[in-house]
C-alpha cells in the first residue's frame, strides 16, 4: 500500500467499515476480459477471516463466469464526501472514503441448511436487521448462494480532518 498513513489494520474497524458498506463490487475475468458486477452481500467475521456472500438467480453470466474462472477480486467503499479546496488553493480539493480491498474464489453453497444460514446473513446485513427468515424450498432449489472467503484484505481510510 503505497499511503501508509491511510491504512486501517485494526480489525473492529475493518468491521465497522464493512457494516456500512451497502455495495459490493466483484471483479471477475471472462476469457480475459474484466467483467465487474455491483452485488448487495451480507458477511462474517469468523476465525480471523472475512467471509463475503452474495445471492442471485442459479443462472447468468455471472454464474458461468464464476463456474469458470471463480478466482475473484472484491472491492467495497463507503464514508464518500468531497473536501473542498478553494480558489486560493485548488489542489486542497480531495474526497473521503473507506475501502475494502480482498482477493477471493467462488465457493458455490448447495447445502439448504446453510443456505437459509447464509440469505438470513444478507438479509442481516442488507436490511439492519436482526430477524430471521424462512425460505422455502423451490425458492431455494432456484436461488445461488455463494461465499468468497477474503484474502490478503487490505482498508484505508481518507477522512476530513
Amino acid at each position: 500500500m503505497r499511503r501508509k498513513d491511510r491504512e486501517i489494520t485494526d480489525t473492529n474497524e475493518i468491521i465497522k467499515i464493512v457494516s456500512e458498506c451497502d455495495v459490493l463490487h466483484l471483479g471477475m475475468c471472462d476469457n480475459g476480459k474484466p467483467y465487474v458486477v455491483p452485488v448487495n452481500f451480507g458477511f462474517t467475521y469468523e476465525n480471523e477471516t472475512f467471509t463475503f456472500y452474495i445471492h442471485g438467480a442459479a443462472s447468468g453470466k455471472k454464474i458461468d463466469i464464476l463456474k469458470n474462472s471463480p478466482q475473484v477480486f472484491l472491492q467495497l467503499d463507503c464514508r464518500h464526501e468531497v473536501i473542498l479546496g478553494s480558489q486560493q488553493k485548488p489542489c486542497a480539493f480531495s474526497f473521503a472514503y473507506a475501502s475494502i480491498m480482498a482477493e477471493s474464489r467462488a465457493q458455490f453453497i448447495e447445502d439448504p441448511e446453510e443456505k437459509r444460514a447464509t440469505l438470513n446473513i444478507i438479509i442481516k446485513h442488507c436490511a439492519k436487521t436482526e430477524d430471521n427468515f424462512t425460505f422455502p424450498s423451490p425458492m431455494l432449489k432456484k436461488t445461488c448462494v455463494i461465499a468468497f472467503k477474503a484474502e490478503n484484505l487490505s482498508a484505508k481510510a481518507h477522512s476530513i480532518n
